[in-house]
């Protein structure tokens, strides 16, 4: 019966074989139609059709070799083979079709916080403004953990009504100049936002300009109160314009922008047109940096009357034009007229109206040169032109301007967006001009440029092993941040053996130049975050040289390997051989107090609390002695482990410079020649006591009087009556000098020996304590303290504490009491004894 068992299963094991060979087939045959062919099975179907109630399941090798790959060789049920085939008990064949199920999918990282899909600005014209309100389409992705997460709306400049979060009452803070929204909320959202912007339909410049979040889809809708308007959107695709009962409504898409410009005019009657008038405003930075003065241009022009096919403009002398840009102005040449260099751009067909476009121009500066000049680009046959010149300083060097003419120096708060939006740097200088020709010297000054460090060992922590036969082993670990080196560069002893070397946990390979320094190779420090700190790994160096033996006695000196990099704290643990005595220590490194004696252990990953001079307790060997020696898995080759034992010495050091040299030196000596020294020295000692003794004779003999002198008073104190106040003065004296906390064992005798005292004391007066105890005033004190302190002491309250002084008066007087009635009886026994005394003498007489 069992043998047709395994057959079943067997038959049924290649039919669900065939079948997953089958179905892949049929598919390709059926590609040309629309459905492919399929079978969908529920799992607890599939494990029935399996027989998972079986006790054991029986496979060809093929068929146990294809489930296998099906589970990505992760998993591989241990086994038996009888015949060629493969015996699965039930527990081995579920786990194996466990393993077959399809993994979850693979959380996808968001790539940024949160997207602004959409914006949408539905804006009126009044007379002194115009009202919009703007829709932002949010999508705001899952964060790690739950916090609020910050979103830049608008700048502050804008006047906002409203602010609705998914329509409701929005979280919102102000600073650094802008408007955020708060908010904990994931998913798709929406931000709805009423504000206004100052702008004007009768006087001054008509039309607006705002700054608005960066989307890839920009819509914008405007409806002015007026006939007949010419409206003009910066950056806009396709504007529609539309005439609707006495309003001019324009409407259409901006390319992805961060800043909507809008202006409009009454359309103009159509006349015999003129001449074009150009009207220009320049914007320039001045970037000044170690080889070249760099200019950014920024020209708005506003051409009148007639259309314009090119615009010529005078480049400053010395100047080289690099770039320029903006609305399709991709064209341009440079030519020369007259001693001139002209730049002149074609357009592709005939403009007029606002036009803008950004000059990217240099000069560069030879190394003899520290002044330069700038005279400002020109735009030929402009009716008026301003602007604005401002400087920055973009490397090692100073600037100052040294002269200046037809310019006006403005106040930095002064300076337009149009220039202020061109850098992120703190501006040196600006003016403003009105007319050309104008020009500005700079003075610039030249400073050899400092070197930030570039790598940096946050902590160095040295291991050392000295045996006693003069072997010597180090493992060296740096916790080092990294950003250019490619090696660290270690001075260790000419002839050390290096053992191992790991970076950041990976096996590498140490070299040496032509010096013999050792260079180890090194990774690059990732940061934590956008923005975050440098994340620190390790180097770990482990190697061994020859030593001289320990002799009788002698010096021993050692050095810190001396890397090329500054070390932020250092500290080091030399291990000793326990058999000596270590009486000096010198070097440039500080000693902590305590040592420690280690029994052998491992030293890799070793750590030992109270290293820096606290004691500790005996380090316990790794519990996996296997795993400990191979290391990590996957490396070149095995991890070198050292054991160690001896006396453990601290050193330690903060801020060493790179290359500078750390070295500890020790004088020693074997502790058997201490010990033949001492008891040569006791030796000697008696020798002298022997032959001067009898100046020892006088002396002993008046102590050996006092003590029979003092005896007496000896005895007294050991009185039933006297021995309790004796022993009650020494637990005050303890208590004083802290032996409760210290010797608790001792004090715990003291009181014993008072409590026992007591009792022999009062092992004939137990009616007259009774009758004292009995006393109005005693019971009333001991109720009083026990009704009022214990509650308190139990639930533990402030209260407690305040009781605690009246606590302490009553323990004095019950004390006092106790002593009072311990005097009364000494007197009364003492008067007993006289009054015996007196009898006796006088029935003698």
């Amino acid at each position: 019966m069992k043998q047709n068992k395994y057959i079943q299963i067997g038959v049924i094991g290649l039919v669900l074989l065939s079948i997953l060979l089958i179905i892949p087939l049929q598919a390709d045959n059926n590609v040309e139609k629309k459905k492919p062919s399929s079978i969908t099975l529920d799992w607890e179907e599939f494990q029935k059709i399996l027989k998972l109630d079986v006790d054991e399941v029986k496979l060809t090798w093929d068929e146990f070799s294809k489930l296998l790959s099906m589970t990505g060789f992760r998993f591989k049920p241990e086994y038996k083979v009888e015949g060629g085939n493969v015996i699965l008990t039930r527990e081995q064949f579920k786990k194996l079709i466990d393993k077959m199920k399809p993994p979850g999918r693979e959380e996808v990282t968001p790539p940024s916080d949160y997207l602004i899909k959409k914006g949408s600005y539905n804006g009126i014209s009044g007379k002194k403004s115009t009202q919009f309100t703007a829709l932002l389409e949010l999508q705001i992705f899952k964060k790690e953990r739950k916090a609020y997460l910050k979103i830049p709306l608008f700048r502050e400049e804008l006047a906002i009504e409203d602010i609705r979060f998914d329509e409701k009452p929005a979280s919102i803070i102000t600073e650094g100049g802008w408007h955020y929204l708060n908010t904990d909320e994931v998913g798709k959202h929406s931000v709805r936002v009423k504000f206004s912007v100052k702008s004007s339909l009768d006087k001054g410049t008509p039309g607006l300009n705002f700054n608005i979040p960066h989307t890839p889809i920009t819509y914008v809708l405007l409806d002015i109160p007026k006939e007949d308007m010419e409206i003009t959107i910066g950056n806009a695709q396709e504007l529609q314009t539309r005439a609707s009962r006495n309003h001019t409504i324009v409407e259409g898409y901006l390319i992805p922008t961060s800043e909507i410009r809008i202006s409009w005019k009454k359309k103009s009657v159509k006349i015999a047109h003129g001449p074009a008038k150009i009207y220009a405003e320049l914007f320039n930075l001045l970037s000044i940096e170690a080889d070249a003065i760099r200019v950014t241009t920024r020209v708005k022009m506003n051409i009148l009357q007639n259309k314009i096919t090119s615009i010529t403009l005078v480049i400053p002398p010395g100047y080289q034009v690099l770039d320029v840009t903006g609305q399709g102005k991709n064209i341009w040449n440079v030519r020369e007229e007259k001693g001139k260099e002209l730049l002149v751009l074609p357009f592709e067909y005939p403009i007029e109206g606002n036009q803008e476009f950004t000059i990217k121009s240099e000069k560069l500066l030879p190394e003899e040169t520290m002044v330069a000049d700038f005279s400002g680009f020109e735009v030929m046959e402009a009716i008026r032109e301003s602007g604005f010149i401002a400087g920055e300083v973009k490397s090692d060097a100073e600037a100052h301007v040294q002269e200046f003419k037809n310019l006006d120096r403005i106040d930095f708060q002064k300076i337009p967006s149009e220039l202020s939006g061109l850098s992120s740097r703190p501006m040196l200088f600006a003016f403003k001009y009105i007319r050309h020709p104008h020009n500005i010297v700079v003075d610039i000054t030249k400073y050899e440029r400092a070197e930030a460090l570039s790598a940096i060992i946050d902590y160095a922590r040295g291991t050392t092993l000295f045996n006693e036969d003069g072997k010597l082993v180090h493992q060296f670990t740096f916790s080092m941040q990294n950003l250019w080196n490619q090696f660290l560069k270690l001075e260790l002893p000419k002839d050390a053996s290096v053992w191992s070397v790991y970076v950041d946990g990976k096996r590498e390979k140490a070299s040496k130049d032509n010096d013999g320094t050792i260079l180890i190779p090194l990774v690059r420090s990732q940061r934590e975050g956008e923005g975050g700190s440098l994340r620190s790994f390790d180097v770990e160096l482990i190697y061994s040289e020859p030593a001289k033996k320990f002799s009788i006695f002698g010096k021993k000196e050692q050095n810190f390997p001396t890397p090329d990099v500054l070390i932020n704290r250092l500290e080091w643990n030399l291990y000793l051989p326990v058999n000596y005595k270590y009486i000096h220590f010198a070097g440039n490194l500080k000693r902590g107090e305590k040592v420690i004696i280690i029994d052998e252990t491992l030293l890799s990953g070793l750590e030992i609390e109270g290293a820096r001079g606290e004691p500790a307790a005996k380090p316990s060997p790794p519990k996996e002695k296997k795993d400990a020696i191979l290391g990590a898995a996957g490396l070149l080759s095995v991890r070198a482990n050292i054991p160690i034992s001896g006396k453990n010495y601290f050193f330690s050091k903060k801020i060493i410079e790179k290359s500078e040299p750390l070295n500890i030196r020790v004088t020693y000596v074997n502790e058997r020649v201490i010990y033949w020294l001492i008891t040569l020295l006791i030796l000697i000692a008696l020798l002298i006591l022997f032959k001067i003794r009898r100046i020892f004779v006088s002396p002993i003999k008046a102590l050996g009087r006092f003590l029979s002198k003092s005896l007496s008073s000896m005895k007294n104190c050991l009185e039933p009556g006297v021995l309790p106040i004796v022993i009650f003065v020494i637990l005050i004296i303890s208590m004083l000098l802290k032996m409760h906390r210290y010797h608790p064992l001792i004090f715990v005798v003291l009181t014993l020996l008072f409590v026992i005292s007591l009792l022999r004391l009062f092992k004939n007066q137990t009616k007259q304590v009774l009758e004292f105890l009995c006393r109005p005033l005693i019971s009333s004190l001991i109720i009083l303290l026990l009704l009022v302190l214990t509650p308190l002491a139990l639930i533990k309250t402030r209260l407690f504490q305040v009781f605690v002084p009246l606590f302490l008066l009553l323990f004095i007087a019950f004390i006092a009491s106790i002593i009072r009635l311990i005097i009364s009886m000494i007197i009364a026994k003492s008067r007993k004894k006289t009054e015996g005394e007196d009898k006796k003498v006088k029935e003698e007489e």
